[in-house]
């Protein structure tokens, strides 16, 4: 027995529209008993025996007349009561599908691609706002298809502040977001002897430095991640050391190393100890040619340990298409990585250590800037001292790093903080602002 649909389409197919049209017409004319599918007085009146419709879409089998049921419902109903077909806008009758991917972007519009003629519009790119200077942001379109045009997803709302364990919570806090309806971030983990105390997801460093983006931002340390406000009393400058040895994840030579003095460090058999690692596995959105972050870089060994070899660092590893190796992206403009030797150093007093081959460096910034972060201690302070060297203090201020990615890649992102040869004095990084680029760029740079 034929179903109402092949039944539609056989009398489509063989008789042609014109044919069916005038069939349907002649249903609804009451001069026409031939078609009056009732048992009652003919005619198109509301009356019991009214005309029925000539198809009736069910869920079910079909009855043999073209009239209205007389019986019990094919579909299992009662009697003359056959449920319409529900049209559930997936596929046609044939069994092909009504779900279109015209540009080839992976999704169809069924799959919530709102603009089926750009592969750069889909639920795997990525939206944004003025604010990021990006012109994805100001494009009027959405891009990201979440029904909101030129917004950036934000997702740190919902955390709280403290030494947290979860590793995703970081990515959260730097403001790395899943879209909608596609995954950005598909993996997170903390690697290495990571202490419970060097990590922290705050609202504030000190007095003078908040969120760029969002509500909070990760916090990691070589030390306690914590500043004044969160622990009144604490001063890192005091040194923390975490108890735990690692290997250093990317050792240079003496030849690469080359300090502010001219002079080098080989770093291969150089201990590695207060070791963080935050890893992260990330797929880029549909329409990004690069990311950018922000982060600020403060230390108890500046400038006391200026040029004088092994010191705390803050690595930016990028593992991807381009860099198969894990490879260091954050440096300083002299190409030095982003430790007591960096020339960004900014919130700080002015230096000049005779004692380092004419070691000097003039500060842009006075150091209130860094107030309550505990990181705000002059240099010459005596009464806090390691060996013969007065300790101090600095930071490097806001910094923004971007590095060139290939559109929907999965990359490995790796922050990282640790302290070459001992375990004394502090260092710290705050990490926040993370955003797409729909530009490509061809190597990594970081400045102000």
């Amino acid at each position: 027995m034929k179903t109402r649909r092949s039944k539609e389409r056989f009398v489509s197919a063989h008789l042609g529209w014109p044919l069916l049209i005038g069939m349907l017409a002649a249903c609804s004319d009451s001069t026409n008993p031939a078609f009056d599918g009732d048992s009652g007085s003919g005619g198109s009146s509301p009356d019991a025996g009214a005309d029925a419709p000539l198809f009736v879409f069910d869920s079910g089998g079909v009855d043999s007349s073209l009239g209205a049921d007389s019986g019990s419902g094919d579909d299992g109903s009662a009697a003359g009561t056959d449920a319409a077909y529900a049209f559930d806008g997936f596929a046609k009758p044939d069994g092909s599908s009504y779900c279109f991917d015209s540009d080839g972007d992976g999704f169809t519009t069924c799959a919530g691609d709102c603009n089926d003629h750009d592969s750069l519009v889909n639920p795997c790119a990525f939206d944004s706002d003025g604010t990021t200077g990006d012109s994805v942001g100001t494009d009027g379109i959405d891009n990201d298809c979440d029904g909101v045009i030129d917004n950036r997803r934000i997702c740190d709302g919902s955390l709280v502040s403290g030494h947290g364990a979860v590793a995703s919570d970081y990515a959260t806090a730097a403001d790395i977001c899943d879209n909608a309806k596609c995954t950005v971030v598909t993996k997170a983990a903390w690697y290495g002897p990571v202490s419970s105390l060097s990590k922290r997801i705050t609202k504030h460093m000190g007095n003078g430095f908040s969120p760029h983006a969002g509500s909070f931002m990760a916090f990691m340390s070589t030390g306690i991640s914590d500043d004044l406000t969160d622990t009144p009393g604490y001063r890192p400058g005091d040194g923390t050391d975490l108890l735990n040895t690692f290997v250093h994840p990317s050792p240079l030579t003496a030849v690469q190393n080359k300090n502010p003095c001219g002079q080098g460090q080989n770093e291969a058999n150089v201990s590695i100890h207060d070791y963080s690692e935050l890893r992260l596995t990330l797929t880029a959105p549909i329409n990004a040619g690069s990311f950018t972050f922000d982060f600020n870089f403060f230390s108890t060994e500046y400038p006391a340990y200026a040029c004088r070899g092994y010191n705390d660092t803050f690595l930016v590893m990028l593992t991807s298409k381009k860099y198969q190796a894990p490879t260091q992206i954050a440096f300083d403009p002299g190409g030095g990585r982003i430790n007591v030797n960096n020339s960004f150093f900014s919130a700080c007093n002015d230096v000049v250590l005779s004692d380092k081959l004419g070691y000097t460096h003039t500060c842009q910034q006075p150091l209130s800037t860094i107030a309550g972060t505990g990181y705000d201690i002059k240099y010459g302070t005596t009464s806090l001292t390691v060996g013969n060297l007065n300790k101090g203090s600095g930071a490097t201020n806001w910094l923004k790093t971007s590095a060139p990615i290939e559109p929907g890649e999965t990359f490995t992102l790796s922050f990282i903080v640790f302290d070459e040869g001992d375990g004394i004095l502090d260092s710290a990084v705050n990490i926040d602002n993370f955003r797409w680029g729909s530009a490509s760029i061809g190597s990594p740079v970081t400045g102000r």
